[in-house]
């Protein structure tokens, strides 16, 4: 579990994790860190056909509190619903939290055309430093990579970060996504004039926590995050696939429990 000083009540939230769509990099195996590359035309397509797989697995998707149970309550007379309001002053519900890299914008604007976007810079992808844009067949032989190989990917890449220093990084980024989440829950409730049953929906159902980023992100977030616990190379995933679960928050700290790795139906693919 992971410690957080900033809990200000129990929450549970489901969260998505998805990796960004294919690259030429990712095609040609390389390790595309800071190479600020787009996305490929044909997974351009490929995403826009993963869009509604994508968004039955965020609950509430586009949608107000208000919309959720307005259905099963009684709004006072002569106040304003949640959904009224937030269509008025043009306030978007979802937001989804990206990589300051290309080819993760390009990812979030196709999936979640309609959402809100954060960018938030630690959750930019590892820095591999000399090994940047370099696939196997090219440092085959590199004395260096020999090393960064039989440590088992705890070394440092020449010129780059450690495993250690980008989890570390990665999770401030998450901090940073907790705080923006818990503020923005805040002043959703603060806006909404409505019945005392639409304010207690609104302290008791989950908002979520959707993140774009990179393979190594979700890694590393999974790693200080997964309860049962799995280790760092254990949550690879492809090109636009990614893990669905909830993020439990309590004064102990914070876990991601019930998750499951998220592959594509059959029929849509996502390359190699």
């Amino acid at each position: 579990m992971c410690k957080t000083e900033r809990i200000s009540r129990n929450k549970k939230s489901k969260i998505v994790l998805i990796r960004h769509g294919m690259t030429q990099g990712n095609q040609e195996h390389r390790y595309v860190g800071t190479t600020d590359e787009g996305l490929l035309p044909e997974s351009v397509e490929e995403l826009r056909g993963m869009q509604e797989f994508w968004q039955k697995q965020v609950p509430m998707n586009g949608r107000t509190v208000a919309d959720s149970v307005h259905d099963e309550i009684e709004i006072v007379p002569g106040k304003i619903t949640c959904e009224q309001h937030c269509q008025k002053n043009g306030s978007k519900e979802q937001i989804v939290y990206v990589s300051p890299y290309l080819r993760a914008k390009q990812t979030a604007d196709i999936l979640f055309p309609d959402a809100g976007k954060v960018e938030i810079a630690e959750f930019a992808e590892c820095r591999f430093g000399d090994f940047e844009y370099k696939n196997y067949a090219e440092l085959n032989g590199n004395p260096d990579y020999q090393r960064y190989i039989d440590s088992g990917g705890t070394t440092a890449f020449p010129g780059g970060e450690t495993k250690a220093e980008f989890t570390d990084r990665v999770m401030r980024g998450f901090e940073k996504v907790f705080v923006d989440a818990e503020s923005r829950e805040g002043q959703k409730r603060l806006r909404c004039d409505v019945s005392l049953r639409i304010e207690t929906a609104h302290t008791s159902l989950s908002d979520t926590i959707i993140i774009v980023a990179h393979g190594g992100t979700i890694m590393a977030l999974m790693d200080q995050l997964s309860e049962p616990h799995k280790d760092y190379f254990d949550w690879q995933v492809k090109p636009g696939e990614g893990i669905a679960g909830w993020l439990e928050v309590t004064a102990d700290g914070m876990q991601i429990v019930s998750y499951e790795k998220m592959k594509l139906p059959q029929g849509m693919k996502n390359g190699a």
